[in-house]
């Protein structure tokens, strides 16, 4: 069975020939193994221009079953990848108009302003920029009455996804792309900061409500835009919602959100793998009620979970696939031997009977030489299934 295969069919809950092995490899890393590149810039602008030699190459060549990873933009988090590989033509931003300004520079970091002028009046959000991420400081929605100028950004519809489309053009089926989109809490917490927000649904709950429609009507057209692509998936990135959101308030404020947009993803013909990198164990059984095909990234307790992987396979994993849960530390800091270890851990905890995928909870951002050959290496022998 092909890798491209293999990772959907366990999607889509069907018994594949072994558990797949697909793992997001940190830029940090990645820069490593790019001697083409000298930037993350450079090598957004390599994946983009020819993915096959490049990135979907590195992964083959550890024995991963390969997938290319695009983004959607994350107000604030994540804006360079996906400007340079999508973009609104001109007129579509005629109500939308960013200016960005840099407004204090240090040895390790910017801090930067971004004006958005609309016909209604001006938005603002600033943050600082370091080599690995970037922490926003104010964000956009700054008072109740901002959300209404939300309703002049532009149309997802007129987004231009062709070097997207030319992309999943050029690998075929030698990876399957997992495009990273913020899911609806998510791009609201992005958009008003995790903190105000996790007051609004006390203090302000039906504006809330407002803000979370508003989102999910565009995170709806942008998936049908998507679609047309040709990516096969999506991975829905609800990061926020593992910050410790509870039971009561995700159900109310978070899940009829979450489950439209995810049947909107299946109705274009995509699947889609739940994000939650966080505390996730008491909403396991909701994130099963979003629809979704897969959850990620089953991150334990000492890290930034609190996710046991057997618990969660004995619960859920007979009606979603378990997608995480191999500690990528041990590739930095073990021996080949501790790396097989944690492989057969987590087969021996979730992969009975199908329904799991072998990933990091977190991106690798370094392995000590051979460490990742070993993870690949002990999947391919322990995690065949015999039919």
């Amino acid at each position: 069975m092909e890798s491209y295969d293999r990772f959907l069919a366990t999607l889509r809950g069907e018994l594949p020939d072994r558990v797949p092995i697909a793992c997001w490899l940190g830029l940090p890393y990645l820069l490593e193994q790019t001697p083409a590149a000298r930037s993350y810039i450079d090598l957004y602008r390599l994946w983009i221009e020819d993915p096959v030699t490049t990135i979907v190459a590195i992964q083959e060549r550890l024995g991963l079953d390969p997938m290319v990873l695009t983004q959607s933009e994350h107000p604030g988090e994540v804006i360079t990848y996906p400007a340079l590989l999508s973009s609104y033509p001109e007129d579509a931003r005629a109500t939308w108009r960013e200016r960005r300004e840099v407004v204090g520079q240090e040895a390790s970091h910017q801090v930067v302003r971004r004006t958005v002028t609309t016909p209604g009046g001006e938005l603002s959000y600033t943050y600082r920029l370091d080599n690995h991420a970037r922490s926003t400081f104010q964000h956009l929605l700054k008072r109740e009455e901002d959300l209404e100028l939300l309703r002049f950004m532009p149309d997802p519809a007129r987004l231009d996804i062709s070097q997207l489309t030319q992309m999943v053009r050029q690998v075929g089926r030698r990876a399957v792309f997992h495009h990273v989109t913020p899911g609806v809490w998510d791009e609201a917490c992005q958009l008003r900061g995790i903190n105000n927000l996790s007051l609004d649904i006390y203090d302000r709950p039906e504006w809330v409500h407002r803000l979370m429609r508003t989102i999910t009507d565009r995170q709806v057209r942008l998936m049908r835009r998507l679609a047309e692509s040709g990516i096969q998936t999506i991975n829905y990135n609800e990061t926020w919602v593992g910050f410790g959101i509870s039971p009561k308030a995700y159900r109310e404020f978070i899940l009829p959100y979450d489950r439209e947009v995810v049947s909107a993803i299946h109705a274009a013909g995509m699947l889609v793998s739940y994000h939650n990198c966080g505390r996730a164990s008491k909403l396991l059984e909701l994130h099963v009620e979003t629809g979704a095909d897969a959850l990620e990234t089953l991150t334990p307790k000492g890290r930034s979970g609190d996710v046991d992987l057997a618990d969660a396979k004995a619960r859920v994993g007979d009606r979603i696939t378990l997608y995480g849960g191999f500690n990528e530390h041990v590739l930095a800091e073990g021996t080949a031997a501790d790396v097989v270890a944690e492989v057969r851990r987590c087969l021996d905890a979730a992969g009975g009977g199908g329904r799991y995928i072998l990933r990091a909870t977190g991106q690798i951002m370094a392995a000590r030489p051979g460490n990742i050959e070993a993870m690949t290496e002990a999947v391919r022998r322990y995690g065949v299934y015999r039919t």
